[in-house]
């Protein structure tokens, strides 16, 4: 491999690693902003369910306080935005000019070489016109002069963001902001104060639920924030990995069954840099023209990428136990993909190992080239990618189904029952667990919905200020063609009584050279338009589907598993079934954050599939949860159901 080729491989796999570890580092934020979050909604339900029982003849006070609080919420946050605004900002004034100037100083070099490469074609075509050389010293210059142009338009691309970015003003929008939060703050003191006034049991227990609310705003406020930089971190992850890595993406089944499991590993077909146009017409291109051999896709372990080189790979070419092959001659899709699925015992790793539960591998991609595209560039190297992401297959635990209630006239007035497909794994080995997550109906707390359907709002928002945009250019193109027509039409008439013909004629000639400009501009801006609503229908597609329990606050996986023992109770089989459970609650039974149930108060049943086997088996196993938000909320109550009826 030259050094080019070296550096530039270097480049990208610092990038990409440097990208992960960022997202990685995100990602822990993010779930410890998660549990801020749980805990912070916990303490405020607590604390909103206190102040329910006492606050019936303080409404006035305590709405006033609420609202005063939420201001105090949305100024926080919006001082936390505009700050870290500004800081973004700056920061992304100084790396445009940056990122301009070494684009300016790049530009200036490439033209400069276009010059000398200019001043030899000459030399060459009055020295040796028609010979080999000039063949090649004319393939050169033209190839120079395109590269020069391109150079060129960067660097004017450049300096307009640049110039853009240096308009954005915030200041004083942070300056604002400092204001408005200290005056809300004021604001919230003198409020705070008057109802600590009323009586001091009421104060006592608003004063928690205020804590417990702002507590609660801050942590959605963070929680938000980490969520916006983890998917940019991971749409700068994925956008880098299609422009530098192909875009290999190894996928792995939510739901993962290693009995009949497979995950497929999907990428972009290989581009040439140059292509046959490209070439003199005199010149043979046929390497150019077809440049892959094969693709050859190797699972190597996490822990052994960093010593993965394009040497080894290519030693394990041609090995269908190592080496998953895909010939040049089977096509890609009509986006330019190729994706195969591979059978989780089907293939071995670099190391000739069989695939094992729980280990961390990464996927390199091998390029094979023929040996006339190698000619052709004059370098007769592999192409070696940078690893995917870090993926493990782990079996999944079945998740609980068909949810429900019975009640009894009994001391035991209630209990869940669900139904679990059959495991392979033995009875001992798992805890199904139930939580009891309160269903509030107050539109305070931010809900599951709001936080997974975060990104996705973000992204329709932004589609369609583009879309509208692009449409009122659309429009106005198409005004300024009818105008131009109608103008040319009116040339043509003058023209036919006219003295001056040369003159009509050049205004003719302006008025097509208008309205050809304007038709690329028009044709160009409909081409935008269509991708644009493309990728809207696409983010919408995407977007999580509507959910029954709209107001569950927000719950997961993660929290699930780090639930204490005293705030969930363990189902038991029932006798002669080994499918179904019951799930007892009585007078002890306590919701998720262990709070004593609440009478008539409705309850979320989440059920967790959770492995309690060998600690060293552990990692090969995922737990799973039911679907919660989509399973009806029961009222808890302490009455026979007669009276219930009655």
């Amino acid at each position: 491999m030259n050094s080019y080729n070296e550096n530039l491989h270097s480049s990208v796999l610092s990038s990409l690693e440097s990208q992960e570890m960022t997202k990685k580092q995100l990602s822990s934020q993010l779930s410890t902003s998660m549990f801020t979050l749980y805990y912070a909604e916990g303490a405020e339900i607590v604390a909103q369910e206190k102040l329910d029982a006492t606050a019936k003849l303080y409404k006035e006070q305590q709405h006033i306080n609420n609202v005063v609080v939420t201001n105090k919420n949305m100024a926080d946050n919006l001082l936390l935005s505009a700050n870290q605004q500004k800081t973004y900002v700056t920061q992304a004034v100084t790396n445009m000019a940056v990122c301009a100037s070494n684009i300016q100083i790049a530009s200036n070099s490439i033209v400069r070489l276009a010059s000398d490469i200019g001043s030899i074609y000459s030399i060459v075509n009055a020295a040796d016109y028609g010979t080999q050389i000039y063949q090649q010293t004319l393939e050169a210059y033209n190839l120079i002069n395109k590269t020069a142009y391109i150079a060129e338009l960067t660097s004017q691309y450049a300096m307009e963001a640049t110039a853009s970015i240096s308009e954005v003003s915030t200041s004083v929008v942070a300056d604002g902001a400092k204001l408005t939060n200290s005056s809300v703050n004021n604001l919230l003191q003198v409020t705070t104060s008057d109802l600590t006034a009323t009586t001091a049991v009421l104060t006592v227990d608003n004063d928690t639920r205020a804590k417990a609310s702002i507590a609660t705003r801050a942590a959605e406020g963070a929680i938000k924030c980490c969520e916006v930089e983890y998917n940019a971190s991971k749409k700068a992850y994925t956008y880098n990995n299609e422009q530098f890595n192909q875009a290999l993406i190894v996928e792995v089944p939510t739901t993962f069954d290693p009995s009949a499991g497979s995950f497929s590993v999907s990428f972009d077909a290989y581009k040439s840099p140059f292509t046959p146009e490209d070439r003199d017409p005199a010149t043979q291109n046929k390497g150019l023209a077809n440049p892959v051999l094969s693709y050859n896709i190797i699972l190597v372990k996490d822990s052994k990428k960093s010593f993965f080189n394009a040497s080894t790979a290519e030693d394990l070419v041609g090995n269908p136990e190592q080496c998953k092959s895909i010939p040049a001659t089977q096509k890609p899709d009509d986006k330019g993909k190729y994706s195969t699925s591979i059978a989780y015992k089907s293939l071995r790793d670099a190391d000739n190992e069989p695939l094992v539960l729980g280990e961390n591998y990464v996927a390199f991609l091998l390029i094979m080239f023929t040996e006339s595209y190698k000619k052709e560039i004059n370098t007769f190297d592999e192409y070696l990618s940078a690893p995917s992401e870090i993926f493990s297959l782990v079996y999944t635990l079945k998740s609980a189904k068909d949810i429900g209630t019975s009640r009894k006239h009994s001391e035991d007035l209630s209990k869940i029952t669900f139904n679990v497909e059959k495991e392979e794994l033995k009875a001992s080995e798992i805890d199904y667990r139930c939580f009891f997550l309160p269903y509030t109906d107050t539109d305070n707390l931010s809900t599951n919905e709001d936080l997974q359907t975060l990104e996705s709002k973000i992204e329709t928002m932004e589609l369609d200020e583009e879309i509208k945009t692009v449409d009122a250019e659309v429009k106005a193109l198409t005004e300024e063609i009818e105008i131009l027509n109608s103008s040319a039409q009116a040339n043509a008439e003058t023209a036919k009584n006219s003295k001056d013909p040369d003159q009509d004629k050049q205004k003719n000639n302006s008025l097509k050279s208008a309205l050809a400009e304007a038709k690329e501009k028009l044709r160009i801006a409909k081409g935008q338009l269509a991708d644009l609503n493309a990728k809207l229908k696409e983010v919408k597609d995407k977007s999580p589907k509507p959910v029954k329990n709209t107001n569950a606050f927000f719950f997961n996986l993660n929290l699930a598993e780090n639930i204490p023992a005293g705030n969930f109770t363990s189902a038991k089989q029932k006798t002669g079934s080994s499918q179904e459970f019951d799930v007892h609650i009585d007078s002890t039974t306590t919701d998720n954050f262990g709070n004593p149930l609440i009478e008539d108060k409705n309850y979320i049943p989440v059920i967790l599939s959770y492995y309690k086997g060998s600690e060293i088996l552990k990692t090969r196993y995922k737990n799973s949860l039911s679907d919660w938000q989509n399973t009806p909320p029961i009222p808890y109550s302490t009455k026979p159901k007669s009276e219930i009826i009655n």
